[in-house]
């Protein structure tokens, strides 16, 4: 009996030995909303945020896991008609959403979730209100009835200004002044027409008074017809852009919706970016143009004349285009840093495509900038002589020297060639003539005869300007010897032609004065007769 109730005794222990531990283990609870602390911003356990439509901005959450388990955490999206909420969670640094038990050395029992929350566009002003839900998952505990997870739920508040609100225009004349007329004129429709009215009023008055004042007090270097222009021009231009402020300001105090008021906003800054290019290229060039032709006159200022003008203009046109390209895209919201991107790209295919051609408009804007000639100019590319004709930007048109053909020639070909400019600043220019002087002659009657010829010439400049006619022997020839003239005359286009008529008057200065040109002569002398007789040696037979 005592070993049976011995053995009984111990099959008893030996089952609640195991009992128990399940027992306890049973009884054992998965971690709850208690257990998880929420700091907004490190203080506070709501979000408030003020913001305006179409903007986005972030709010961040620590949360600190005091149990004794490992938590998983979840943040589902929050999205409405008006607000869109997207989170990124981040422990010890690292993207995770597993967040430790509580004490880890490694400070992994706190998660940081940042919130960003996004506002549609066309949003009303309006306050917004909801709550941000936390989702954890006790990955401690097994449990397929979802006893092991929790939810804690963070308040947020969005106050949402939009920027195409019509509260603080609303029934105000020019969006300013409250109507406080009497029934039915407080109506918005009149405060809008009356807006309507005193805009068209104002548009008047400066159309007809200020422009003209303004074109004439900057445009004192301008013609008439330069003016009158230019004031057509601004007097165009201004009126659209205040009759597009005007209409504006109308949807505003009549109070239209946002959707309709960001429609109309787009195409305005559009057509506000266009009006402004307009408005910037005529001041821009009206400006430029003054300044220039003022410098241009005035003998003080070297380096500054008209032939600036197309240069001047090419970079203007080229940065007030790029400038309303770039705001315009950026009013349909298109990522102006892909594009730019892709630009970089494009580019350098087109350099390593298109070398020949950028090579020519570069050399273009070394010309136009560094100006070695200018049109009307004689200058020699490699020996030989043209006339300047125009400068463009890709080639440069040059006249030949009888100005019966126009040689087009890229600029790139320009740039590189040996250039002699033979009237940079001065049409003046040396000439040279080369006389030969008979061996018994009179050399020195010779040289004064020659200094007369060309002093006796309306063209050759006498003055102490230029070094006076001189003559200089150059070379003994077979038959005589070799003096050279030279001179300056006032005109190089005719030079070739005042250097004839000087050597004709040379000839008959020697002539008349017996200085002997020399000339080669051919004496022949017969040593045979030429009696008509057959030779004696001539053994050709007879036909």
């Amino acid at each position: 009996m005592d070993v049976r109730r011995t053995t009984y005794v111990l099959l008893l222990v030996l089952m609640l030995s195991v009992a128990v531990p399940v027992a306890m283990g049973g009884d054992s609870d998965a971690a709850e909303q208690s257990d998880v602390i929420v700091n907004v911003d490190g203080s506070g356990d709501s979000i408030t945020l003020d913001m305006e439509s179409g903007t986005s901005k972030t709010a961040t959450l620590y949360i600190t896991n005091n149990s004794d388990s490992y938590l998983s955490l979840d943040v589902p999206t929050y999205d409405s008609d008006l607000i869109l909420s997207s989170a990124k969670i981040t422990v010890n640094g690292a993207e995770s959403n597993l967040i430790y038990p509580k004490g880890d050395s490694d400070g992994r029992h706190i998660a940081v979730v940042t919130i960003t929350v996004s506002v549609d566009r066309l949003t009303d002003t309006q306050t917004v209100e909801g709550n941000l839900t936390l989702r954890f998952t006790d990955v401690t505990v097994e449990s397929t009835d979802g006893s092991n997870v929790f939810e804690r739920q963070v308040p947020f508040t969005v106050n949402v200004n939009s920027v195409y609100t019509s509260e603080g225009s609303y029934n105000q004349f020019f969006g300013l002044f409250p109507n406080t007329l009497p029934a039915p004129l407080n109506e918005p429709w009149f405060t809008a027409v009356v807006t309507l009215v005193l805009w068209i009023v104002i548009t008047i008055v400066v159309c007809e008074l200020v422009i003209p004042q303004l074109t004439k007090i900057v445009g004192s270097r301008k013609t008439a017809t330069e003016k009158k222009k230019l004031t057509q021009t601004l007097t165009k231009t201004i009126s659209v852009l205040m009759f597009v402020v005007a209409v504006n300001e109308c949807l505003n105090i009549i109070g239209t919706s946002a959707e309709i008021m960001s429609m109309v906003s787009t195409w305005s800054l559009v057509l506000y970016v266009l009006i402004g290019s307009v408005l910037a290229w005529q001041v821009y060039i009206f400006l430029v143009t003054a300044i220039i032709n003022g410098l241009d006159d005035a003998v003080d200022v070297d380096g500054i004349d008209s032939s600036l003008i197309p240069l001047f203009r090419l970079i203007g046109k080229v940065v007030i285009c790029v400038l309303a390209a770039t705001i315009i895209l950026a009013a349909f919201g298109v990522d102006l840093a892909g594009i730019m991107v892709s630009a970089g790209v494009i580019t350098l295919g087109i350099t390593f495509g298109a070398q020949e051609i950028i090579s020519q408009f570069f050399s273009g804007i070394v010309l136009l900038s560094t100006r070695p000639f200018k049109k009307g100019d004689y200058i020699s590319l490699n020996g030989t002589t043209y006339i300047v004709h125009k400068v463009r930007i890709m080639y440069t048109e040059f006249e030949n020297w009888d100005r019966d053909q126009i040689v087009t020639m890229p600029n790139n070909a320009v740039t590189s060639a040996t250039m002699i400019n033979y009237t940079k600043g001065d049409p003046r220019t040396r000439i040279f003539i080369y006389v030969s002087v008979a061996y018994d002659a009179d050399l020195t009657l010779a040289k004064e005869l020659m200094i007369k010829a060309a002093n006796m010439h309306p063209h050759v400049i006498k003055d102490k300007s230029c070094v006076p006619p001189n003559t200089r022997l150059t070379n003994f020839l077979d038959s005589g010897i070799e003096y050279r003239l030279a001179c300056y005359v006032d005109d190089y286009d005719l030079s070739a032609h005042y250097a004839g008529q000087i050597r004709e008057i040379i000839y008959k200065l020697f002539k008349d004065n017996g200085v002997e040109i020399p000339y080669n002569r051919l004496q022949i002398d017969i040593l045979s007769d030429c009696d008509g007789k057959k030779r004696p040696d001539d053994k050709t037979p007879d036909d």
